[in-house]
């Protein structure tokens, strides 16, 4: 006797839906293993180009000098801002040095992988970029599921890499801003071609760079924005736990930034208003040159390259959703910066401050690939190869070390610092003001050894070394005097009690204790 057809229907229903659901299930996981593969590839190949930040001990100079000091706040949850600018502000928030704080805390702090401070942190970052990079790859896998689509993309990046250096090894926070550009670029482009699953990856993304540095307050809220507008438009239909998810995100961001604002009122973002309006606008092909820089060898070859790439992508993108949405979203990323240079860089000879850039050009070269792949079925095996071309590439350049400069003599000059005061703090005094970059390091130094070792001149070097280490009044009063001063340079009669520098055998500073 055969069963009621509608008890059989039924079956097949279940069936089907069962089927849906383990297949979904089986996506994500393969999903979630190409992130992972991705991530532990990224990061080994970071951290064997950088072993030596297992054995080196590193003593900062200068700008990174000024982050740990940051980072000692941050290891106690107390720090609300972003790194120093040079023109007298923070950028918006912590998130990177909270990174770096974490990295300090557990690789020396607790399992003691490291030999000095400062190698924690880079690790961290080394360990972050390597995320970032790995997130915009399994963005990818998402909408074209091809292993050896993924690996040939990876091996690209690498020889991009071997080219660009430091943009992933680099601790300096111009370099630092690539990784999550990209990432940046790469998830905004798939939720407009309607995966809106990424949102809360744009807010990821988006939230490190605004925190990062006061520039990102222009470029993450025109291209971030996008989304939002044709959701609200009604033109992109977003679930409502992609709605969570982003919100949530962005809320950890927002939340210092915030709350930065109330305790220390206004906070930060009149400087930024002030900064804006303070120099003059610069011609368009000026600024047109500033942004092709990043995309060659020279500023001629890079308009070449600028050009060819948007051509290529533009025409393998007909038909392809992610493709269309990519190159569009490159376009307006290369305007973005084209404008900013016009309005918003007061030295426009200064590449660093668009360093980040450089993710716009590897993306396009992504896209193009992705685009001839679909086009040529064939060529993901041959784009595979670039995985091996890039590892060997990359190996043999050494492209993905970290590279910093060192400090060499301060653990001496400190012990000499701390024998000279006998018990009372020292108070660093600079000559000429560049010397800042060697008096940071020594009051770092102090402050890890329990030493006190603070600076004068509070309305120059606050912003450097935090209130925290600015000489009060009864240390100004009472305490020993040292002068960190340039070889030869209006150095003063005292004892001199060391000689720093960032390299062995040519230290060009003295330390000279004068009261």
């Amino acid at each position: 006797m055969s069963a009621p057809q509608s008890l059989t229907v039924e079956q097949d229903a279940v069936r089907s839906s069962t089927t849906g659901e383990l297949s979904a299930a089986r996506g994500r996981f393969s999903s979630l293993w190409v992130f992972l593969t991705a991530w532990l590839a990224y990061a080994t190949a970071l951290l064997v180009s950088s072993r030596d930040l297992f054995t080196r001990a590193v003593f900062e100079e200068g700008d990174a000098a000024t982050v740990s000091i940051q980072v000692l706040a941050a290891k106690d949850f107390e720090l609300l801002v972003g790194n120093y600018s040079r023109v007298g502000f923070h950028h918006p928030g912590p998130a990177f040095i909270y990174v770096q704080a974490f990295g300090e805390w557990l690789f020396y702090d607790v399992l003691r992988w490291v030999p000095s401070p400062w190698n924690g942190q880079a690790i961290a970052i080394l360990l972050l970029n390597a995320a970032l990079v790995a997130l915009a790859l399994w963005i990818v896998y998402a909408w074209y599921p091809s292993w050896t689509l993924v690996a040939g993309l990876g091996g690209a990046s690498l020889v991009f890499l071997t080219v660009y250096r430091e943009l992933l090894s680099g601790l300096w926070f111009p370099y630092v801003y690539f990784a999550p550009f990209l990432v940046f670029l790469v998830a905004v482009s798939s939720v407009v071609a309607r995966r809106t699953e990424h949102l809360w990856i744009v807010a990821l993304a988006g939230g490190l760079l605004i925190h990062g540095h006061a520039e990102f307050l222009f470029f993450v809220p025109l291209l971030g924005g996008v989304p939002l507008y044709l959701a609200w438009r009604g033109k992109l239909a977003v679930a409502d736990r992609d709605w969570w998810r982003f919100g949530g995100v962005a809320a950890v961001f927002a939340a210092p930034i915030l709350l930065n604002t109330i305790v220390n009122f206004p906070g930060e973002f009149p400087k930024y208003v002030g900064y804006g309006g303070g120099h003059g606008i610069h011609l368009p092909w000026t600024a047109l040159a500033y942004t092709v820089q990043f995309w060659g060898p020279n500023r001629i070859v890079g308009l070449i390259v600028f050009v060819v790439l948007f051509a290529l992508v533009a025409r393998l993108a007909r038909g392809e959703k992610f493709l269309a949405s990519g190159v569009a979203f490159c376009a307006a990323a290369a305007a973005l910066m084209t404008v900013y240079a016009m309005i918003g860089i007061d030295q426009i000879e200064e590449a660093y401050i668009g360093y980040f850039s450089y993710a716009i050009p590897l993306f396009m070269i992504m896209l193009a690939l992705i685009g001839l792949t679909q086009r040529i079925g064939w060529l993901k095996y041959a784009v595979a190869g670039l995985l091996v071309v890039g590892l060997v590439v990359s190996g043999l350049t050494n492209s993905l070390a970290n590279r910093r400069h060192e400090m060499i003599g301060i653990p001496a000059a400190l012990d000499a610092m701390a024998a000279a005061a006998g018990g009372r703090p020292i108070v660093l005094e600079r000559r000429p003001h560049e010397a800042w970059a060697e008096v940071v390091p020594l009051v770092l130094a102090g402050a890890r050894e329990g030493v006190r070792v603070c600076a004068d001149d509070a309305p120059m070097m606050e912003l450097l070394v935090t209130a925290a280490f600015v000489c009060t009044p009864d240390e100004l009063a009472t305490g020993a005097r040292v002068v960190v001063t340039r070889k030869n340079v209006d150095a003063p009669t005292g004892l001199l009690v060391g000689e720093i520098g960032q390299a062995v055998g040519s230290q060009q500073i003295w330390v000279i204790a004068v009261g």
